[in-house]
């Protein structure tokens, strides 16, 4: 064997960095349940099942209840509702850690099929990593991650695209963001003047009016850009933080773009799916990861062969014994699909009678889960839905709007809110008498 023959005997730095990404998914995927939109949508689930029919009107609150809405994430509901019969919240870190995995085992594909490189598969991987860990919670965005990333696997090659419509099916049934694969698809056509491959765009387009809800998708997706201004009161829907943990990777990424387009790695007409994915980015925070998903494939075209790691030093019993630490000890933290209880009013809401109760979105979405729809709530993250009514529960809780009329108006009697919440202060003062305390929550009567 020479030495320009590697030994089959040893790994790279690059091939062992491919499982790091695997620690950050498994470490994200038992952490305590935190996120409230996943809550509802179980609880929808099971209504869906027992009527044999998706949801058309609100049936969880006291302030939009009856009001048309459709749920666009039916068949995920459906099935959080089926996992969560047979396990309880105990199916959700499983349920997180395959569907990322898919999502990651994509991304590496789409990186190395571009660049031919285990190096910057591995670079690209990383700043997956960074850029998206925090968005991987168990509502139904998870889904749609996974399907892009399949979708823009699948495209890549003329062979494998009889599966997109199929896979637009799944998107239009399971998430709103099947507007933005679509989109990429029809701008990658007009990239690579691929005209052949207008039938399977029209298919795919096609095929997401056929789901439950039928022409109601698009009814959906005219309602969330109505909604626009009611969205940005909700964090993840404000424009990013250029300097933050997320978006940083995204403009390092951009930069890559950039610059492998001085050196010739990007080619002019790449353009026509490059800058509105680039767009996208900038939009809001959320969009910050299909944004990325989009710009995958040109990154690492960017980024072309990268030689940092890539000399064999690691021999096989030592790359082997490494590998399994780091997926087995990750694993030996294994949670249980508990709720994280600084987040939800866990304790407090026992507290709670039978009556109109004024609370946040966080704390409506659990409440769906834990009593509704018999108990119905004031709002959740539901923003398309509540419109002006969001804006005017951020005025009332920051002390910018008169609470008295709208607590006339809706019945109000019981407040479930944070102790630190500047309302809480104002309603004590008020007359409300606290029912219940602890460190997170209060509950007023």
């Amino acid at each position: 064997m020479t030495a320009s023959q590697p030994s089959s005997r040893r790994f790279s730095v690059a091939q062992l960095a491919l499982l790091v990404p695997l620690v950050a998914l498994i470490i994200d995927a038992w952490v305590p349940i935190g996120d409230n939109s996943f809550l509802w949508h179980i609880r929808a689930g099971g209504l869906q099942a027992e009527a044999s029919r998706v949801l058309t009107e609100d049936p969880f609150s006291f302030t939009r209840g009856g009001e048309p809405w459709l749920t666009q994430s039916w068949l995920v509901e459906l099935l959080y509702h089926r996992l969560e019969v047979w396990t309880g919240l105990g199916f959700v870190p499983l349920m997180l850690l395959s569907v990322s995995t898919l999502t990651f085992a994509g991304v590496g594909l789409v990186a190395y099929k571009r660049s031919r490189s285990v190096s910057t598969t591995a670079v690209v991987l990383l700043m997956t990593t960074f850029l998206i860990v925090s968005f991987l919670v168990p509502r139904p965005v998870l889904f749609s991650y996974a399907l892009f990333v399949l979708v823009v696997l699948a495209w890549e090659h003329p062979r494998t695209r009889w599966v997109v419509p199929f896979l637009f099916w799944v998107w239009a049934s399971a998430h709103g963001s099947f507007a933005v694969g679509l989109a990429y698809i029809g701008l990658n056509v007009l990239s690579r003047r691929d005209w052949r491959a207008m039938p399977n765009v029209a298919v795919s387009a096609a095929v997401t009016l056929a789901t439950a809800h039928g022409l109601g998708v698009v009814t959906m997706l005219l309602g969330f850009a109505e909604a626009g201004d009611t969205l940005r009161l909700l964090t993840e829907w404000r424009r990013p933080e250029l300097l933050s943990a997320v978006f940083t990777p995204f403009l390092i990424g951009v930069g890559i773009i950039f610059f492998g387009a001085l050196r010739g790695r990007i080619r002019t007409s790449d353009l026509w799916v490059i800058a509105p994915f680039i767009a996208l980015g900038f939009t809001s925070t959320r969009a910050v990861p299909t944004a990325w998903i989009g710009l995958i494939p040109y990154v690492a075209a960017a980024l072309g062969p990268v030689k940092v790691g890539s000399v064999r030093l690691i021999r096989r019993p030592a790359a082997v014994t490494m590998a399994a630490l780091v997926i087995v000890v990750p694993l030996l933290l294994r949670g249980d699909g508990s709720l994280n209880e600084v987040r939800f009013p866990v304790a407090a809401a026992d507290a709670l009678l039978d009556a109109n109760t004024f609370h946040d979105d966080r704390v409506g979405g659990f409440l769906i889960w834990r009593d509704g729809p018999e108990r119905q709530v004031f709002l959740d993250d539901r923003a398309e839905l509540y419109g002006e009514r969001m804006a005017e529960f951020v005025a009332i809780r920051d002390l910018e709007a008169p609470w008295q009329p709208v607590f006339e108006r809706d019945g109000i009697t019981q407040v479930l809110m944070g102790v630190d919440e500047l309302l809480v202060e104002e309603l004590t003062g008020s007359g409300w008498s606290v029912e219940y305390a602890d460190e997170h929550y209060v509950v007023l009567r």
